[in-house]
């Protein structure tokens, strides 16, 4: 019962407090969907870089001297490696056709041969895409019989595993940044909401009201505002998203969980920020 007094009187001290409570959902809101929006934006550059990890190839050129049986034997021994997700076999004839379309020279022609020797184009999983892991597939398999030489994009690797963890490292530092100034903007309005109600809480307190009775209706009322603050963060963010994918990008993608946690996340941050603002109150 005390549950639904509770919520009751959260309800009523949000009609009561009109101006305040509309401060704070709106902070809440603002707050809220920029989380979401640098959400989305993470997870899809996430998405982009995991995509670029794993179309990153290791090219293992062949000794032209392998006999067909030879090859296929190597290639056995390659599926083996539990790091090796594809194998693609370039015959030297496939090789040079490559060449001629990227670069429009017939070195057939101009040379009398194919110079071109084959190889295996070897892609490995994504979360062996770490240049030290890389480096140390590439240097086994330089020392297999039958592979010359072993060239992988070493400098992209590198880039793309520096600027991930970077902008992990970022995106967590933004996240907490904007997670504490919600906290405040909650705890700072509940805090203004109680003392403009002071008088009753002092009526109260003299008729014997506990301090958990006192406390109810405020946390309630956080609750209230972290609840309607985070519904209007996931209302804004999918017009955003609708907008975005007519116009500009028909790829974006916004996650279920990106919009529930945003609204979990307001309803957090409002029993926080109204709990602690009302201990301190009557503290």
């Amino acid at each position: 019962m005390k549950v639904f007094f509770f919520l009751k009187e959260g309800i009523i001290g949000l009609k009561r407090a009109r101006l305040s409570a509309t401060i704070a959902i709106s902070s809440l809101c603002v707050a809220l969907t920029l989380i979401g929006i640098f959400s989305v934006t993470f997870v899809n550059l996430k998405d982009s870089l995991l995509q670029l990890y794993r179309e990153i190839e290791i090219e293992a050129f062949l000794d032209p001297t392998l006999s067909s049986h030879q090859i296929n034997a190597l290639q056995q021994k390659l599926q083996q490696f539990p790091e090796i997700q594809r194998i693609t076999f370039i015959s030297r004839e496939q090789a040079l056709k490559e060449f001629q379309n990227a670069f429009g020279e017939n070195l057939q022609q101009v040379l009398k041969e194919n110079p071109l020797p084959a190889s295996f184009r070897i892609v490995l999983y994504s979360n062996y895409s770490q240049p030290d892991r890389v480096a140390k597939i590439a240097d086994q398999l330089t020392k297999l019989e039958g592979i010359s030489e072993v060239l992988y994009q070493k400098e992209l690797i590198q880039f793309l595993h520096k600027y991930l963890k970077l902008g992990l490292t970022i995106g967590i530092i933004i996240a907490l940044l904007m997670i504490i100034i919600i906290t405040i903007l909650v705890y700072n309005t509940i805090r203004l909401t109680i003392y403009a109600r002071r008088n009753i809480i002092q009526i109260m307190q003299l008729v014997g009201a506990t301090n958990r009775f006192i406390k109810g209706p405020f946390i309630y009322e956080g609750i209230l505002q972290g609840l309607i603050g985070g519904v209007c963060s996931v209302l804004l963010l999918l017009a955003m998203n609708g907008v975005i994918k007519y116009f500009l990008y028909s790829g974006l993608r916004l996650e279920n969980y990106i919009l529930f946690g945003l609204i979990g996340l307001g309803i957090f941050l409002g029993l926080i920020g109204s709990y602690f603002s009302v201990n301190k109150y009557l503290d």
